[in-house]
Protein backbone atom coordinates (compact mmCIF):
# COMPACT_ATOMS: atom_id res chain seq x y z
CA UNK A 1 0.00 0.00 0.00
CA UNK A 2 1.32 3.51 -0.89
CA UNK A 3 2.14 6.09 1.84
CA UNK A 4 -0.47 8.96 2.05
CA UNK A 5 2.19 11.56 1.27
CA UNK A 6 3.22 9.66 -1.81
CA UNK A 7 -0.47 9.48 -2.84
CA UNK A 8 -0.85 13.26 -2.51
CA UNK A 9 2.20 13.79 -4.69
CA UNK A 10 0.68 11.62 -7.33
CA UNK A 11 -2.61 13.55 -7.20
CA UNK A 12 -0.78 16.88 -7.52
CA UNK A 13 1.23 15.60 -10.45
CA UNK A 14 -1.98 14.61 -12.18
CA UNK A 15 -3.47 18.07 -11.56
CA UNK A 16 -0.41 19.82 -12.97
CA UNK A 17 -0.74 17.67 -16.07
CA UNK A 18 -4.45 18.53 -16.37
CA UNK A 19 -3.75 22.23 -15.86
CA UNK A 20 -1.20 22.20 -18.61
CA UNK A 21 -3.57 20.31 -20.84
CA UNK A 22 -6.36 22.78 -20.17
CA UNK A 23 -4.16 25.73 -21.11
CA UNK A 24 -3.36 24.05 -24.38
CA UNK A 25 -6.97 23.43 -25.32
CA UNK A 26 -8.10 26.80 -24.07
CA UNK A 27 -10.78 25.63 -21.70
CA UNK A 28 -12.30 27.95 -19.07
CA UNK A 29 -11.13 28.29 -15.50
CA UNK A 30 -14.35 26.89 -13.99
CA UNK A 31 -13.44 23.33 -14.95
CA UNK A 32 -9.98 23.82 -13.50
CA UNK A 33 -11.42 25.13 -10.25
CA UNK A 34 -13.57 22.08 -9.95
CA UNK A 35 -10.55 19.87 -10.45
CA UNK A 36 -8.57 21.80 -7.84
CA UNK A 37 -11.38 21.44 -5.29
CA UNK A 38 -11.59 17.74 -5.95
CA UNK A 39 -7.83 17.36 -5.64
CA UNK A 40 -7.79 19.19 -2.32
CA UNK A 41 -10.52 16.97 -0.93
CA UNK A 42 -8.76 13.76 -2.11
CA UNK A 43 -5.42 14.94 -0.71
CA UNK A 44 -6.98 15.75 2.65
CA UNK A 45 -8.61 12.32 2.86
CA UNK A 46 -5.37 10.62 1.87
CA UNK A 47 -3.40 12.45 4.55
CA UNK A 48 -5.99 11.66 7.20
CA UNK A 49 -6.22 7.96 6.33
CA UNK A 50 -3.63 5.71 8.10
CA UNK A 51 -1.72 3.31 5.86
CA UNK A 52 -3.20 -0.17 5.54
CA UNK A 53 -0.87 -3.02 6.65
CA UNK A 54 0.13 -5.56 4.06
CA UNK A 55 -1.45 -8.35 6.12
CA UNK A 56 -4.83 -6.71 5.54
CA UNK A 57 -4.42 -7.12 1.81
CA UNK A 58 -2.60 -10.53 1.99
CA UNK A 59 -3.75 -12.04 5.30
CA UNK A 60 -2.30 -15.53 4.64
CA UNK A 61 0.87 -14.73 2.75
CA UNK A 62 3.38 -14.99 5.60
CA UNK A 63 1.54 -17.94 7.09
CA UNK A 64 1.46 -19.83 3.78
CA UNK A 65 5.18 -19.23 3.26
CA UNK A 66 5.93 -20.94 6.61
CA UNK A 67 3.64 -23.95 6.11
CA UNK A 68 4.42 -27.41 4.78
CA UNK A 69 2.45 -30.50 3.83
CA UNK A 70 2.93 -33.84 5.58
CA UNK A 71 1.63 -37.19 4.31
CA UNK A 72 2.24 -40.37 6.31
CA UNK A 73 1.68 -44.10 6.40
CA UNK A 74 1.44 -46.04 9.67
CA UNK A 75 1.89 -49.83 9.68
CA UNK A 76 2.92 -52.52 12.14
CA UNK A 77 6.04 -54.67 12.06
CA UNK A 78 4.25 -57.13 9.75
CA UNK A 79 3.60 -54.44 7.15
CA UNK A 80 -0.13 -54.26 7.91
CA UNK A 81 -1.77 -50.79 8.00
CA UNK A 82 -2.76 -49.53 11.43
CA UNK A 83 -6.12 -47.75 11.39
CA UNK A 84 -7.22 -45.37 14.14
CA UNK A 85 -3.72 -44.42 15.28
CA UNK A 86 -3.44 -41.00 16.95
CA UNK A 87 -0.98 -38.65 15.22
CA UNK A 88 0.50 -35.62 16.95
CA UNK A 89 2.90 -33.13 15.39
CA UNK A 90 4.89 -30.69 17.49
CA UNK A 91 3.51 -27.20 16.93
CA UNK A 92 -0.08 -28.33 16.39
CA UNK A 93 -1.27 -28.59 19.97
CA UNK A 94 -4.61 -26.80 19.67
CA UNK A 95 -6.39 -28.68 16.90
CA UNK A 96 -10.16 -28.87 17.11
CA UNK A 97 -10.10 -32.57 16.20
CA UNK A 98 -7.29 -35.09 16.75
CA UNK A 99 -5.52 -36.48 13.71
CA UNK A 100 -6.16 -40.19 13.10
CA UNK A 101 -5.05 -42.65 10.46
CA UNK A 102 -7.70 -43.97 8.07
CA UNK A 103 -8.48 -47.61 7.27
CA UNK A 104 -5.37 -47.79 5.11
CA UNK A 105 -3.16 -46.42 7.89
CA UNK A 106 -2.68 -43.09 6.08
CA UNK A 107 -2.86 -39.52 7.38
CA UNK A 108 -2.36 -36.06 5.89
CA UNK A 109 -1.58 -32.58 7.21
CA UNK A 110 -1.93 -29.78 4.69
CA UNK A 111 -1.00 -26.89 6.99
CA UNK A 112 1.87 -28.24 9.05
CA UNK A 113 4.41 -25.82 10.52
CA UNK A 114 7.76 -25.91 8.76
CA UNK A 115 10.99 -26.81 10.53
CA UNK A 116 12.24 -29.72 12.59
CA UNK A 117 9.28 -31.25 14.40
CA UNK A 118 8.70 -34.23 16.66
CA UNK A 119 6.10 -36.63 15.24
CA UNK A 120 4.36 -38.93 17.74
CA UNK A 121 2.09 -41.83 16.76
CA UNK A 122 0.17 -43.84 19.35
CA UNK A 123 -2.26 -46.76 19.28
CA UNK A 124 -3.51 -48.76 22.29
CA UNK A 125 -2.38 -52.08 20.78
CA UNK A 126 1.18 -50.94 19.98
CA UNK A 127 4.17 -49.20 21.44
CA UNK A 128 4.23 -45.42 21.02
CA UNK A 129 6.54 -44.28 18.20
CA UNK A 130 8.39 -40.96 18.07
CA UNK A 131 10.63 -39.62 15.35
CA UNK A 132 11.99 -36.25 14.32
CA UNK A 133 11.12 -35.03 10.84
CA UNK A 134 12.17 -32.02 8.78
CA UNK A 135 9.33 -30.13 7.10
CA UNK A 136 10.23 -27.63 4.39
CA UNK A 137 7.91 -24.73 3.64
CA UNK A 138 5.90 -25.15 0.48
CA UNK A 139 6.93 -28.78 0.01
CA UNK A 140 5.30 -32.16 0.71
CA UNK A 141 7.18 -34.46 3.07
CA UNK A 142 6.33 -38.20 3.13
CA UNK A 143 6.93 -40.23 6.28
CA UNK A 144 6.54 -43.89 7.23
CA UNK A 145 5.96 -44.96 10.82
CA UNK A 146 6.24 -48.58 12.01
CA UNK A 147 4.52 -49.49 15.27
CA UNK A 148 5.82 -52.41 17.29
CA UNK A 149 3.62 -54.82 19.21
CA UNK A 150 4.33 -54.31 22.91
CA UNK A 151 6.43 -57.13 24.30
CA UNK A 152 4.73 -58.23 27.48
CA UNK A 153 4.95 -61.60 29.21
CA UNK A 154 2.07 -63.92 28.38
CA UNK A 155 0.83 -67.06 30.14
CA UNK A 156 2.85 -70.10 29.06
CA UNK A 157 0.11 -72.23 27.56
CA UNK A 158 1.11 -72.76 23.93
CA UNK A 159 3.28 -75.17 21.98
CA UNK A 160 5.45 -73.51 19.36
CA UNK A 161 7.09 -75.06 16.32
CA UNK A 162 9.94 -73.44 14.45
CA UNK A 163 12.42 -74.41 11.74
CA UNK A 164 16.00 -73.45 12.60
CA UNK A 165 19.07 -73.60 10.38
CA UNK A 166 22.49 -72.02 10.38
CA UNK A 167 22.61 -71.53 6.58
CA UNK A 168 20.02 -70.13 4.23
CA UNK A 169 19.29 -73.44 2.50
CA UNK A 170 19.16 -75.45 5.75
CA UNK A 171 16.94 -72.79 7.33
CA UNK A 172 14.49 -73.03 4.43
CA UNK A 173 14.49 -76.82 4.57
CA UNK A 174 14.00 -76.72 8.34
CA UNK A 175 11.02 -74.43 7.87
CA UNK A 176 9.73 -76.89 5.27
CA UNK A 177 10.00 -79.68 7.85
CA UNK A 178 8.02 -77.58 10.35
CA UNK A 179 5.32 -76.99 7.73
CA UNK A 180 5.11 -80.70 6.91
CA UNK A 181 4.88 -81.63 10.57
CA UNK A 182 1.77 -79.45 10.90
CA UNK A 183 0.33 -80.35 7.50
CA UNK A 184 0.59 -84.09 8.13
CA UNK A 185 -0.96 -83.72 11.58
CA UNK A 186 2.09 -84.70 13.64
CA UNK A 187 1.40 -81.47 15.47
CA UNK A 188 -2.22 -80.53 14.76
CA UNK A 189 -2.84 -76.87 14.05
CA UNK A 190 -5.02 -76.30 17.11
CA UNK A 191 -5.52 -73.24 19.30
CA UNK A 192 -2.63 -74.38 21.50
CA UNK A 193 -0.13 -74.62 18.63
CA UNK A 194 1.76 -71.59 17.34
CA UNK A 195 3.67 -72.08 14.04
CA UNK A 196 6.49 -69.53 14.13
CA UNK A 197 8.45 -67.80 11.40
CA UNK A 198 11.82 -66.40 12.47
CA UNK A 199 11.46 -63.56 9.95
CA UNK A 200 8.63 -62.19 12.10
CA UNK A 201 10.29 -62.74 15.44
CA UNK A 202 12.89 -60.01 15.09
CA UNK A 203 11.42 -57.64 17.73
CA UNK A 204 11.49 -60.47 20.28
CA UNK A 205 14.97 -61.58 19.27
CA UNK A 206 16.25 -58.02 19.71
CA UNK A 207 14.85 -58.04 23.23
CA UNK A 208 16.29 -61.48 23.95
CA UNK A 209 19.67 -60.52 22.51
CA UNK A 210 20.36 -63.57 20.32
CA UNK A 211 19.64 -64.63 16.73
CA UNK A 212 17.32 -67.59 16.51
CA UNK A 213 19.98 -70.10 15.46
CA UNK A 214 22.23 -69.26 18.43
CA UNK A 215 19.30 -69.02 20.83
CA UNK A 216 18.47 -72.69 20.24
CA UNK A 217 22.03 -73.92 19.79
CA UNK A 218 22.12 -77.49 21.06
CA UNK A 219 25.62 -77.48 22.55
CA UNK A 220 25.50 -73.97 24.05
CA UNK A 221 22.15 -73.54 25.73
CA UNK A 222 21.01 -70.19 27.09
CA UNK A 223 18.30 -70.78 29.73
CA UNK A 224 17.68 -67.14 30.62
CA UNK A 225 17.33 -66.00 27.02
CA UNK A 226 15.11 -68.98 26.11
CA UNK A 227 12.95 -68.26 29.18
CA UNK A 228 12.37 -64.66 28.01
CA UNK A 229 11.57 -65.97 24.53
CA UNK A 230 8.97 -68.32 26.04
CA UNK A 231 7.48 -65.50 28.13
CA UNK A 232 7.03 -63.10 25.21
CA UNK A 233 5.30 -65.77 23.10
CA UNK A 234 3.44 -67.53 25.90
CA UNK A 235 5.12 -70.87 25.16
CA UNK A 236 4.98 -73.89 27.41
CA UNK A 237 7.42 -75.67 25.10
CA UNK A 238 8.71 -75.46 21.54
CA UNK A 239 9.48 -78.03 18.87
CA UNK A 240 12.63 -77.16 16.92
CA UNK A 241 12.87 -78.65 13.42
CA UNK A 242 16.33 -79.04 11.92
CA UNK A 243 17.53 -80.35 8.57
CA UNK A 244 21.16 -80.91 7.57
CA UNK A 245 22.16 -81.80 4.03
CA UNK A 246 25.32 -83.01 2.32
CA UNK A 247 25.78 -83.03 -1.46
CA UNK A 248 28.82 -85.00 -2.59
CA UNK A 249 29.87 -86.41 -5.99
CA UNK A 250 30.22 -90.18 -6.04
CA UNK A 251 31.47 -90.49 -9.62
CA UNK A 252 32.11 -88.24 -12.61
CA UNK A 253 28.44 -88.57 -13.58
CA UNK A 254 26.65 -89.04 -10.26
CA UNK A 255 26.10 -87.14 -7.03
CA UNK A 256 24.93 -88.27 -3.59
CA UNK A 257 22.18 -86.32 -1.80
CA UNK A 258 22.11 -86.98 1.95
CA UNK A 259 19.77 -85.31 4.40
CA UNK A 260 18.99 -85.76 8.07
CA UNK A 261 15.94 -84.38 9.87
CA UNK A 262 15.53 -83.99 13.59
CA UNK A 263 12.70 -82.78 15.82
CA UNK A 264 13.68 -81.50 19.27
CA UNK A 265 11.51 -80.54 22.24
CA UNK A 266 12.70 -77.60 24.34
CA UNK A 267 10.95 -77.01 27.68
CA UNK A 268 11.49 -76.10 31.32
CA UNK A 269 11.00 -78.72 34.00
CA UNK A 270 9.31 -78.18 37.36
CA UNK A 271 12.57 -76.94 38.88
CA UNK A 272 12.95 -74.31 36.15
CA UNK A 273 15.78 -76.09 34.35
CA UNK A 274 15.96 -75.92 30.56
CA UNK A 275 15.56 -79.38 29.05
CA UNK A 276 16.13 -80.23 25.38
CA UNK A 277 15.46 -83.71 24.05
CA UNK A 278 15.35 -85.36 20.64
CA UNK A 279 11.82 -86.41 19.70
CA UNK A 280 12.59 -88.09 16.38
CA UNK A 281 15.19 -88.39 13.65
CA UNK A 282 15.08 -89.58 10.05
CA UNK A 283 17.50 -89.58 7.15
CA UNK A 284 17.57 -90.02 3.40
CA UNK A 285 20.31 -90.84 0.88
CA UNK A 286 19.88 -91.00 -2.87
CA UNK A 287 22.14 -90.89 -5.91
CA UNK A 288 21.27 -88.68 -8.86
CA UNK A 289 22.91 -87.55 -12.07
CA UNK A 290 25.79 -85.19 -11.58
CA UNK A 291 24.58 -82.28 -13.74
CA UNK A 292 21.83 -81.08 -11.37
CA UNK A 293 21.39 -77.35 -11.01
CA UNK A 294 20.49 -75.50 -7.80
CA UNK A 295 16.74 -75.66 -8.46
CA UNK A 296 16.87 -79.41 -9.03
CA UNK A 297 18.79 -79.95 -5.80
CA UNK A 298 16.37 -77.78 -3.81
CA UNK A 299 13.35 -79.69 -5.09
CA UNK A 300 14.92 -83.09 -4.42
CA UNK A 301 15.81 -82.12 -0.86
CA UNK A 302 12.29 -80.80 -0.27
CA UNK A 303 10.94 -84.17 -1.37
CA UNK A 304 13.27 -85.89 1.09
CA UNK A 305 12.06 -83.61 3.88
CA UNK A 306 8.44 -84.51 3.13
CA UNK A 307 9.31 -88.21 3.13
CA UNK A 308 11.11 -87.92 6.45
CA UNK A 309 8.16 -86.08 8.04
CA UNK A 310 5.83 -88.84 6.85
CA UNK A 311 8.15 -91.47 8.31
CA UNK A 312 8.18 -89.76 11.69
CA UNK A 313 4.40 -89.46 11.58
CA UNK A 314 4.00 -93.19 11.06
CA UNK A 315 6.05 -93.83 14.20
CA UNK A 316 3.99 -91.40 16.27
CA UNK A 317 0.64 -92.99 15.48
CA UNK A 318 0.93 -95.45 18.34
CA UNK A 319 2.66 -93.24 20.90
CA UNK A 320 2.59 -89.50 20.33
CA UNK A 321 5.28 -87.77 22.43
CA UNK A 322 3.45 -84.41 22.43
CA UNK A 323 -0.04 -85.55 23.41
CA UNK A 324 0.07 -83.70 26.72
CA UNK A 325 0.77 -80.39 24.98
CA UNK A 326 -1.90 -80.61 22.29
CA UNK A 327 -5.15 -81.04 24.18
CA UNK A 328 -6.84 -78.92 26.79
CA UNK A 329 -7.10 -80.50 30.20
CA UNK A 330 -10.61 -81.13 31.58
CA UNK A 331 -12.01 -77.80 32.70
CA UNK A 332 -9.12 -75.84 31.18
CA UNK A 333 -10.17 -72.57 29.55
CA UNK A 334 -9.37 -72.08 25.85
CA UNK A 335 -6.03 -70.50 25.14
CA UNK A 336 -6.45 -66.80 24.26
CA UNK A 337 -4.97 -65.70 20.94
CA UNK A 338 -1.39 -64.50 21.05
CA UNK A 339 -0.80 -60.75 20.92
CA UNK A 340 1.93 -61.41 18.37
CA UNK A 341 0.87 -62.34 14.85
CA UNK A 342 3.38 -65.11 14.28
CA UNK A 343 1.19 -67.76 12.65
CA UNK A 344 2.01 -67.68 8.97
CA UNK A 345 2.07 -69.90 5.93
CA UNK A 346 5.68 -70.28 4.90
CA UNK A 347 6.46 -70.39 1.20
CA UNK A 348 9.73 -72.14 0.45
CA UNK A 349 11.33 -70.85 -2.78
CA UNK A 350 12.51 -73.36 -5.31
CA UNK A 351 15.96 -71.82 -5.61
Amino acid sequence: MENPLQLADVVMAVLVFLFSLQRRIGRGGLALGSWLALAAEVSAQALATPPLPLTALFPHRDQAESQARLVGQVSNSLGQPVAGAQVHLEGLENLAQPIQTDEQGAFELNQAPAGRRLLTVWHPDYEKAEQEILLQAGLTTPVEVVLQVPLRPQPRRRLGILGVGGLDHTRLLSQRLAIEVVRLGLIPNTEKVVPLDNRRLQPILRQVGWPIYELFEWDRRKPEAVSRFFDYLGLEAIVIARVDVLTRPTSPTEVSLRSRSRLELWRFDEQGNLVAEVLAEASRNQVERGNLNADDLAQLYQIQVTQMAAEIGSRWKKNHPLASYLELAPGEAPVPPSRLDTAVELVIPTS
